[in-house]
């Protein structure tokens, strides 16, 4: 049993004892109260209510000792010798292993393919020769000195204490760590066990004792305690380690001690005694459905007796274990046993520690065969609507609720329970009561806000979190989790942080499910067939050109009933990079077909870039910024065109820029490319203000992220500019002051002070006071709505900016976005920009709150 108190997790034992007894365990403040079994469960807790102050101090105590930082065990590390710090040198040799010390170096020879934990390893061993080489030279010295005399000893590595006495045994145990401190601190650590075995206790007889035979033994100890204990991640433990409790322990070391005397009959030896420490649980996985099995990984040190002598040995075992999965992980079973090299390299898992399947993106599509080959097969063998509302009630055997608002906004499109109980959100807010095992839960604004292939594919998504995430759920429940945690899914269509070095067991469960989903309701292997199928009537796929695709895309989207962006997308993840073409979708909105060569896309690149993304290069990718900042490409339709009449065009109704029919048909020639990736793994993570800006944007759906890179194509396009023309729209020198060259900017243009401030958005009266105040001091927005509004090129529009005195680079990852539209943005409209600007969070251009665009958006609809 399992209870939570402050925050802290503490496990309770019931026992035939009389009283209550509360540990607080290393290495990391592990809570453990004993308790009779007549005590009820509210006594228990009441207890650890008073004790919650001295269990605090405990875990704080643990995790404020001094740890040497995690070694890797590289060329240039410092270790240490009996006190003294040596330089470790590293020289691969695939023959022998080595360990020497040459002057002040020690050098270790060990394979180059070796990993971290095979060096370890092969250093403890080292440093333990070294210790019992030590302990046989001075343990003798001591006895005799004291008259104190121990049955036995052994070493072995410890995380927070530097030896142990069983005083029963009149057995010492000493810390591997020792061979690293000074000699003086190993003859203390000899003095203060050999004493234990007069008193248990660190009272006056004990401290006499140490008085009389080491009066410096005060100095000693604080050296010793001040010094660092080696590198320990407390994280690293696996949740399913937490499951051997006391009794399927008991159960492992039965197993062990049996395995060890059966292995001695016939010879003289007897097993008389053995300490089983559990090491680690490795190799976990759901061999069939409903049973998890795992090794448990065993060091034993063993006492083993003759006829004339007695003597310890370290054994290591690998003990595969087995339980069923259900509500809870029960019927633990031991299946076999068997010898473990203490050394080896463990195979990788295929469940983590917390018995989350681990599966690289590679791997989705053969999940998804694996998912419909039991559940609808048929759908493996030609192409067809997976009937997924079939798999899921009469198949899995799921009830299907599309009825409860799940969230606000629509941040959850779908929830899956695990256990009955009350569901909350993220901010304690009840959404569901009562709710029952075995329920999916569908927002019902789904089917209208979004499609019904979008409803489709987040009932597949609940689907596979049931097929594969059972167990991870079990094991919360049984580890005493948080409710929330063991009870549900709560599918978001956002990650709850951008960093996957962050996220935890429940966001890899979300991303496994997010992409396999649309591959459960689209097979490769079928959609691959009709593809082709479709194609060959364009003449096949490197002919075909967009408006074939967005004919195939339909068909796809019809016959597989799922959204058209899925269509597309399972088209480019299969092979087909043309259908990038087809339904160009950004920022909320199709833009139009576009067509280029068969072979100028890679893998992951695209023609289009959104304007988050464009801001967000443009403020941390310095190459991109400086190849804005020559003026020669425009920011149309989503794209990075090149600044030429061949490319770009007005629409005769709106007076929008826009791309002409031979840039679309011919869009590899005029626009830049940029790679898709995902904003958890962004390129830009650590760089300054990154954080901030990411906080100003809205999140957006599946994390695609685009950015820049000097690619091929890219570097032809810009082979294309020469050199001369950077200022091809040459800077003319118009009269000094910032209001005087608004004169005669408004002159030239033949805009009067109405139509300007129709075109900016700055309000008549204040153009009419920077026209006449020259000390009147405008803001930033005012002077880039008027740059906007005249229509200035990039060159004439830095230089009008300049002019007014205000700065952008004090403004951090807003003046980026302002100086990228000064650089790409000059055929854009005020309104076009400002859209933009307002849904990145950054205030919008002009003056007039009246002619913002949220209101102009309101009066037109009104109108």
């Amino acid at each position: 049993m399992r209870i939570v108190i402050s925050g802290i997790p503490i496990d309770v034992q019931k026992k035939n004892i009389k009283n209550m007894h509360l540990q607080v365990k290393p290495p990391d403040g592990h809570v453990v109260i004993s308790a009779p079994k007549s005590v009820d469960d509210k006594a228990i807790e009441a207890y650890a209510r008073t004790q919650i102050s001295f269990i605090k101090r405990s875990i704080a105590k643990f995790q404020d000792q001094p740890r040497a930082s995690k070694r890797q065990y590289v060329s240039g590390e410092t270790m240490y010798i009996w006190g003294k710090p040596y330089y470790l040198v590293f020289k691969p040799d695939s023959q022998k292993n080595s360990f020497t010390i040459q002057n002040q170096n020690v050098i270790l020879a060990m394979n180059s393919k070796s990993t971290v934990k095979q060096r370890e390893s092969y250093v403890r061993e080292e440093y333990r020769k070294m210790l019992k080489s030590a302990i046989e030279k001075r343990l003798p010295l001591w006895e005799e000195k004291t008259g104190l005399k121990c049955d036995s000893w052994q070493t072995k590595y410890m995380i927070t204490k530097w030896g142990a006495c069983n005083t029963e045994k009149r057995k010492l145990w000493f810390n591997l760590q020792l061979a690293q401190k000074a000699p003086q601190c190993l003859d203390y650590i000899i003095l203060h066990e050999l004493t234990h075995l007069i008193t248990r206790k660190h009272n006056a007889t004990f401290t006499s004792y140490l008085d009389r035979y080491m009066p410096k033994w005060r100095e000693i100890r604080k050296t010793l305690n001040d010094s660092r204990l080696d590198y320990y991640e407390a994280h690293d433990e696996s949740p399913l380690q937490k499951l051997i409790n006391r009794v399927r322990y008991d159960d492992i070391k039965d197993a062990a001690l049996a395995y060890l005397r059966n292995a001695q009959v016939g010879t003289d030896e007897r097993i008389e005694t053995s300490d089983v420490t559990l090491e680690n649980v490795t190799h976990i996985m759901q061999q069939v459905d409903g049973i998890i099995g795992f090794d448990v990984i065993v060091s034993c040190a063993v006492e083993r007796s003759a006829t004339t002598k007695s003597y310890f040995i370290e054994k290591w075992l690998r003990i595969h274990c087995q339980v069923t999965i259900g509500i809870e992980l029960d019927g633990f079973r031991i299946i076999r046993i068997g010898d473990c090299d203490s050394l080896g390299e463990d195979e990788p898992e295929k469940l983590s520690g917390e018995l989350v399947p681990i599966i690289s993106r590679d791997q989705f599509d053969e999940e998804a065969e694996k998912f419909l080959l039991r559940y609808c097969p048929e759908a493996l063998q030609h192409p067809m609507r997976v009937p997924i509302y079939n798999i899921a009630e009469d198949l899995m055997g799921l009830t299907i609720i599309d009825n409860v608002n799940l969230s606000d906004e629509l941040t959850y499109l779908g929830t899956i329970v695990f256990d009955d109980g009350n569901i909350f959100d993220s901010h304690r807010k009840l959404l569901i009561r009562n709710a029952k095992r075995g329920t999916v839960y569908l927002d019902p604004r789904v089917t209208y806000e979004r499609s019904v292939g979008t409803l489709r594919t987040t009932l597949a998504h609940e689907c596979f979190h049931w097929y594969r995430h059972q167990p991870y759920h079990a094991l919360m429940k049984m580890i005493g989790a948080r409710d929330s945690i063991g009870r549900a899914i709560q599918c978001e269509i956002n990650a709850k942080t951008t960093n996957s070095a962050k996220w935890k067991a429940v966001d890899w469960m979300e991303w496994q499910a997010k992409g396999i989903a649309p591959k459960i309701l689209m097979p490769a292997k079928t959609v691959r067939e009709k593809a082709d199928s479709l194609l060959s009537a364009y003449g096949g796929a490197a002919v075909a050109n967009a408006e074939a695709y967005e004919s195939v895309i339909d068909t796809l989207k019809s016959l597989y009933d799922v959204s058209r962006h899925a269509a597309k997308a399972r088209l480019i993840e299969l092979g087909y990079p043309k259908a990038e073409g087809a339904y160009p979708f950004i920022d909320g909105h199709y833009l139009h077909r576009y067509s280029f060569d068969d072979n100028c896309l890679a893998k992951n690149q695209t023609f289009i870039i959104s304007y988050a993304d464009l801001f967000k290069a443009y403020s941390f990718d310095k190459v991109f910024r400086r190849l804005l900042n020559k003026h020669q490409f425009l920011y149309i339709d989503g794209h990075l065109v090149l600044n030429r009449k061949k490319y770009i065009t007005s629409d005769v109704k709106t007076g929008k820029a826009t791309l002409t029919e031979y840039a679309l048909s011919h869009i590899d020639e005029c626009c830049l490319i940029f790679t898709k990736g995902y904003s958890y793994q962004s390129k830009y993570q650590g760089v300054r203000y990154y954080v901030q800006f990411m906080h100003s944007l809205p999140l957006q759906e599946g994390q695609v992220e685009y950015y820049f890179e000097m690619n091929a194509h890219n570097r032809s396009l810009l082979q294309q500019i020469q050199e001369g023309k950077q200022r091809a729209l040459k800077l003319r020198r118009y009269p000094g002051s910032f209001a005087e060259t608004l004169v005669a900017l408004q002159k030239e243009r033949h805009l009067s002070n109405q139509q300007l401030s129709e075109a900016s958005l700055v309000g008549i009266k204040t153009i009419q006071r920077i026209r006449n105040d020259e000390d009147y001091q405008p803001t930033v927005q005012t002077v880039l709505g008027l740059c906007v509004g005249l229509k200035l090129p990039p060159p004439d529009a830095k230089m009008f900016f300049e002019k007014s005195d205000c700065k952008l680079n004090a403004m951090k990852y807003e003046g980026y976005a302002y100086e990228c539209i000064l650089a790409s943005c000059s055929e854009n409209s005020i309104f076009e920009i400002n859209e933009m600007l307002e849904k990145s969070g950054i205030k919008p251009l002009g003056s007039d709150p009246e002619l913002s665009y949220s209101n102009y958006q309101r009066k037109t609809k009104s109108g």
